[in-house]
């Protein structure tokens, strides 16, 4: 199967010829001839597209809406189906929140393409293995509607576009969305924007328009579009290869005759579900950023820090050598909750936190292990040099003093070190995780041993 479809109509005939076309294609088809029956199928069978024409017992917004209170599903696309031309009527269709609009009779091949590109294009949760109320949860769902920024366009247009890539400027203009390019003829000029285009718009002249399909194929692949929603512009709509234009990456094919106010309402719907992707992506990075981060110090934290580890040691022997361990942990810390409280504990982590990330190199890593415990790893550092970084470290906190509101003085901390190497040696085992942080973890025992505010080195190098 290449997907589930629902198709809901009130006239038996419709479905069964809809169905005949979409099971030769190797869809998965449902029927329902009133809305109550669409919305306990879709909350059953959780179709991946819903095709839509006349209904008894409810008008196309209606629809939507009981789709859109089914508990624990995503919504799919819905593509309205007219059984009859009415540009106003498809106006209002995706003005309702249609996906998409087919005026029947259409191509089969048209039909499957547009359809395909639906599937293809649409933004699901279920492709990341969410469900809807886990990604709710993980801060991924789609925000409330609100507010959204102006989109950012670009236009292009084939040498033999002729006039209908200054009519695609014109309604680019005229919508919503902001202009960043004029008409431009190469998809690599994009990438000199200061800002990658959200939408391009993309002209294409009569057929035969090879440079036209190159400069398509080119926008679904370059890095600086690739991500980017593309709506092409040909003579007609339904032309036989507006397929060709889809199942090569457009997302939608509007023809130069089409009514502008359709137009922008397509343009108006690609931007807001390329917004609602852009979105996702962000609180993806920073779900993954979090994942790996201590959420008060900015550090990373105790899963980063071990992965690393073991990365580095995978990677032994280096380029650079071995590397250095070094495990760390402030000294009466406890003293600091006592007497100022917790929020004040707080305040001096965060600061201590930036002192040694000031101290490091870059390209060392540094994370808190928990409480006032640091990890760091020092990539291509032999001993001498971890000596310095070492006693550079509790010189600059030794020496800075930070300030507790409502103190009556300065707080003065200290911190004790333990470092260990590893070093690749001939005929040895590599080092074990496990192995390393112990020797980092009794070296620094050893400091705090011998009066703290110092720095220990393990017994022997790690191998």
């Amino acid at each position: 199967m290449t997907g589930k479809i629902l198709i809901v109509d009130s006239v038996a005939t419709n479905r069964i010829v809809l169905k005949v076309k979409l099971s030769a294609a190797f869809y998965q088809v449902l029927q329902a001839g009133t809305a109550q029956e669409a919305a306990r199928i879709a909350a059953r069978e959780q179709p991946d597209i819903i095709l839509s024409g006349a209904l008894p017992d409810a008008d196309f917004p209606d629809l939507l809406h009981r789709l859109r209170r089914l508990p624990g599903i995503a919504m799919p696309p819905v593509v309205a189906l007219l059984s009859q031309p009415d540009p106003a009527l498809r106006i209002l269709r995706l003005r309702q929140g249609a996906t998409d609009v087919i005026t029947k009779p259409v191509p089969e091949a048209l039909l499957l393409a547009r359809l395909r590109s639906q599937l293809r294009h649409a933004p699901r949760d279920a492709d990341l293995g969410l469900q809807p109320a886990m990604a709710q949860a993980l801060g991924l769902a789609e925000a409330p509607v609100g507010y959204a920024p102006p989109g950012r366009i670009a236009v292009m247009a084939s040498t033999a576009a002729g006039a209908a890539g200054a009519h695609l400027m014109r309604l680019a203009r005229r919508g919503a969305g902001h202009v960043i390019a004029t008409q431009i003829a190469r998809p690599r000029d994009l990438a000199d924007l200061p800002r990658k285009p959200q939408l391009v718009l993309l002209a294409i002249g009569p057929e035969p328009d090879t440079p036209g399909l190159a400069m398509l194929a080119e926008l679904r692949s370059a890095p600086g579009t690739r991500q980017a929603r593309v709506i092409v512009m040909i003579d007609h709509a339904d032309a036989p290869r507006a397929a060709q234009l889809l199942d090569v990456g457009a997302h939608d094919v509007v023809g130069a005759d089409t009514p502008p106010e359709e137009i922008d309402l397509r343009i108006q719907a690609q931007l807001h579900l390329q917004q609602a992707e852009d979105t996702l992506r962000d609180q993806l990075q920073s779900g993954l950023a979090a994942a790996m981060t201590d959420p008060l110090t900015g550090l990373y934290n105790r899963r980063y820090a071990l992965s690393q580890l073991e990365r580095m040691i995978g990677g032994l022997p280096g380029p650079s050598g071995g590397f250095a361990v070094i495990a760390a942990d402030l000294d009466h810390f406890k003293a600091v909750n006592d007497n100022y409280g917790h929020a004040a504990g707080d305040l001096v982590l965060t600061r201590v936190a930036g002192l040694l990330r000031g101290a490091l190199r870059p390209g060392d890593v540094l994370a808190r292990m928990g409480g006032e415990e640091f990890l760091m790893l020092l990539p291509g550092c032999s001993r001498a040099a971890a000596r310095d970084l070492a006693a550079r470290l509790c010189r600059v906190l030794r020496e800075t003093p930070i300030t507790i509101p409502g103190a009556t003085a300065p707080v003065h901390v200290t911190i004790s070190l333990g470092v260990t190497l590893a070093e690749p040696q001939a005929n040895a085992p590599k080092p074990t995780v496990e192995g390393l942080l112990g020797q980092a973890d009794r070296a620094l025992y050893g400091s705090k041993s011998d009066g703290r505010d110092t720095v220990t080195f393990a017994h022997r190098p790690a191998a």
